[in-house]
């Protein structure tokens, strides 16, 4: 009987401590982080570092594209300042005298009043200033203040617009309640609104909850990235086409596809503006917010791959056929429309004409084809098709009208009234030619990651057969010829051969000098014997395309050869 009193006592003991180490198991190694972290809150402040607490935006390799610029900055815990006066009121005013005296952009009023209002609301810790000099450091540091503490203060966007308009930017309006803004800040709100930071500062407490002095820097893991927006834009790209534009572009826009996959590697426009400055560009008569990418414009001889492709489809012109080009082409005795060669070309062939962009050769084949046949063309190329995967901002306005009778479809042919593209239009259809007649939409976001890091992907768009390989081939070698022998020799590489096309269209609108303003292209790809990327280049106010445009093809190539051999 004792025995098995013994036993008894002995099972229960075993399964006590069975039990106390089981839940001391999963106490400490299971939810030990979950318990450290609520702790730590418990005991605990903190504060933000980045200028917006939002999600992050990163390039297809994972490189950020926001809040990757950081200045010093100075972070002050209101509660441990102290006063030989004793009066909290007075040592706040102390404070924010003894700044304003060393800090270049510190107001003495306006410090006073944010430690006041930080008293009052109880928080723990403030960011005072920004932007501080490598002087001013040295000052704070050297007062040994406990209350007073540098520290980084992540910006959101780079002061120099970079990738302004494809990233734009996001306010909400509390009456009535909505989202105002543009581009990628404004569509993806809700996902990248309210994010936790990997940047923080924290202060601790004591059990009575009063501050201990000091604060401590807690940078998150880089790898463990939540709520953010991953782009197939490739950062070092956007760099290149940025720095480029801003030599050689002052209004205008680059885009640059990748023909296979046809993601957008950069798109940018110029003029550029600064996101946290938007009212102060609201009345800028080079209307910087506009983004220019996905603006219309004439397309000009760009247009001419639109007929050329339809008259490889339908087979309009004959081998060894020649043209005559005698400086216009004539629809009557009161409407005609000129070549750019004044003089004319005289006999040329189809190829010559598209490698001279010969205006009355171009009108004469898209007679060929008549209108109905031009706008099925139109529509199976998805010439005018809007969207851009992963962004909610429509390239509303293009369109391809042909309203009249001949002299209407002459105009449409050349490019000029009756089409309205965007750049991000001209791309789409250069990916179509370069690779051999497959078409799919534009992308521009590869996928996103919520608050628990799954990854969420677009589904992936089967690409459509939408021109013959022969037809497209065929266009391919025209275009390879304008770069060779044509008008676009500025664009011409010394190692590599390139294809691409010059356009120079007509806007209507005349400068103060009384001349007429023309915008400007070049679109191309390369390498011209196995197609990676598409460039294209708009320039407003131009000469040419062929001064204006190449030259800036040609720049951005030789970058990306560089980039990625």
């Amino acid at each position: 009987m004792q025995k098995k009193r013994l036993y008894l006592l002995m099972g229960f003991l075993l399964f006590l401590w069975g039990f106390l180490f089981t839940r001391l198991f999963y106490c400490q190694i299971i939810q030990g982080h979950r318990i450290s972290q609520e702790v730590t809150k418990m005991r605990s402040r903190e504060i933000d570092m980045r200028e917006l607490p939002r999600g992050e935006i990163l390039d297809r390799h994972l490189v950020p594209l926001t809040d990757y610029l950081s200045s010093p900055a100075l972070y002050c815990l209101p509660r441990a300042i102290t006063s030989q006066h004793g009066s909290r009121s007075k040592a706040y005013k102390e404070l924010a005298h003894f700044l304003a005296a060393r800090l270049q952009h510190a107001d003495a009023k306006k410090i006073e009043a944010d430690l006041k209002k930080a008293s009052v609301n109880k928080t723990a810790i403030i960011r005072l200033c920004t932007n501080l000099s490598s002087e001013e450091r040295e000052i704070i540091q050297a007062a040994h203040n406990p209350a007073l503490v540098v520290a980084p203060y992540f910006k959101r966007y780079p002061e120099n617009g970079f990738m302004a308009h494809l990233l734009g930017y996001a306010i909400k309006e509390e009456k009535p309640e909505q989202i105002n803004g543009t581009g990628l800040e404004r569509d993806y709100y809700q996902l990248l609104d309210n994010s936790s930071s990997q940047y923080r500062l924290l202060t601790a407490l004591d059990a009575r909850g009063n501050m201990i002095p000091g604060l401590s820097l807690r940078v998150g893991n880089q790898d463990s990235i939540k709520n953010a927006l991953v782009l197939t834009i490739d950062k070092r790209v956007q760099k290149l086409v940025e720095e480029i534009m801003n030599q050689r572009i002052a209004k205008g826009a680059v885009v640059v596809l990748d023909v296979k996959s046809k993601e957008v590697l950069a798109m940018a426009s110029r003029p550029t503006y600064i996101q946290n400055q938007v009212e102060e560009y609201l009345a800028d008569v080079d209307s910087p917010l506009i983004n220019r990418v996905l603006t219309p414009y004439y397309p000009g001889s760009l247009f001419k791959i639109v007929i050329s492709l339809a008259a490889g489809e339908e087979n309009l012109v004959k081998t060894g056929e020649v043209f005559n080009c005698t400086g216009k082409y004539s629809f009557n005795n009161q409407v005609a429309i000129s070549c750019l060669k004044k003089e004319g070309h005289g006999d040329l062939s189809f190829e010559e004409a598209f490698a001279k962009s010969c205006n009355p050769t171009f009108i004469n084949v898209g007679l060929r084809l008549g209108r109905s046949r031009l706008l099925e063309y139109v529509e199976r190329l998805h010439l005018t098709d809007p969207e851009l995967r992963g962004m909610q901002e429509v390239q509303s306005g293009t369109y391809v009208q042909i309203d009249g009778g001949e002299a209407a479809l002459g105009n449409v042919c050349v490019g000029q009234r009756g089409v309205m593209l965007s750049p991000l239009q001209i791309a789409s259809l250069l990916a179509t030619v370069a690779d051999d007649g497959f078409w799919a939409p534009p992308v521009v976001v590869k996928y996103t990651l919520d608050g628990e890091g799954k990854k969420s992907a677009f589904s992936p768009y089967r690409k459509k057969k939408v021109i013959k390989t022969t037809t497209a081939q065929g266009v391919q070698r025209m275009m390879e010829k304008v770069v060779e022998e044509g008008s676009g020799q500025n664009a011409r590489l010394s190692d590599l051969r390139v294809a691409g096309k010059t356009a120079t269209s007509q806007t209507g609108q005349i400068n103060k000098n009384g001349e007429e303003i023309l915008n400007t292209w070049f679109a191309g790809y390369l390498p011209a014997d196995s197609p990676r990327w598409v460039i294209v280049v708009l320039a407003e106010e131009g000469q040419s395309g062929a001064q204006n445009c190449a030259p800036v093809f040609k720049d951005i190539c030789q970058g990306m050869l560089q980039i990625s051999p």
